[in-house]
């Protein structure tokens, strides 16, 4: 199987983690955009979760390394209104009380995927997700990857999810 067409299959279960985690965790139903591929390493949105995962995945019969990174960002407006849901309520600036939220929904996402990835032979360690706040915040990535950029809209707002992935020859 091509990077390409890998990078298509390892990104769908973080799409589908995200749609279940938003519905139960966050009481919205989210629509997915056209993906793109990021040519820079500025932040879409005011607040980011971002969270490693590096492992092996199974090809052709041997073991091969392989890094990849989400990163989930959200105007303040959106975060705001998340954070709300999830902690039942209401937000109109950025504080302590809600800084850990977008981590927490990055490591739902991440554990779900992680297992989704494991049925299709990727063995993965997660790192701790750390955010990152600020306007025109920048996304420090793992050297050699691509990185796509997917629009998300809910009822509380748009949001961005970006994946990147990348295998060792």
């Amino acid at each position: 199987m091509g990077g390409e067409s890998r990078f298509i299959e390892f990104s769908k279960p973080f799409i589908e983690a995200a749609r279940n985690v938003f519905e139960t965790m966050v009481f919205t139903k989210l629509d997915t955009g056209k993906p793109s591929i990021k040519t820079n390493n500025i932040s879409r949105g005011d607040v980011s979760a971002v969270l490693g995962l590096s492992g092996e995945v199974d090809k052709n019969g041997s073991k091969v390394a392989y890094r990849a990174m989400l990163v989930l960002s959200w105007p303040y407006d959106t975060y705001f209104k998340v954070a709300g849901a999830m902690l039942s309520d209401t937000y109109t600036s950025y504080c302590p009380e809600i800084h850990d939220v977008g981590g927490e929904i990055a490591n739902m996402i991440m554990g779900n995927a992680k297992r989704d990835l494991k049925t299709m032979g990727y063995n993965s360690n997660m790192a701790i997700p750390s955010m990152i706040e600020g306007k025109d915040h920048t996304i420090k990535y793992p050297q050699g990857t691509t990185v796509i950029l997917i629009p998300i809209m809910s009822a509380h707002g748009q949001m961005f999810m970006e994946l990147c992935y990348s295998e060792s020859e």
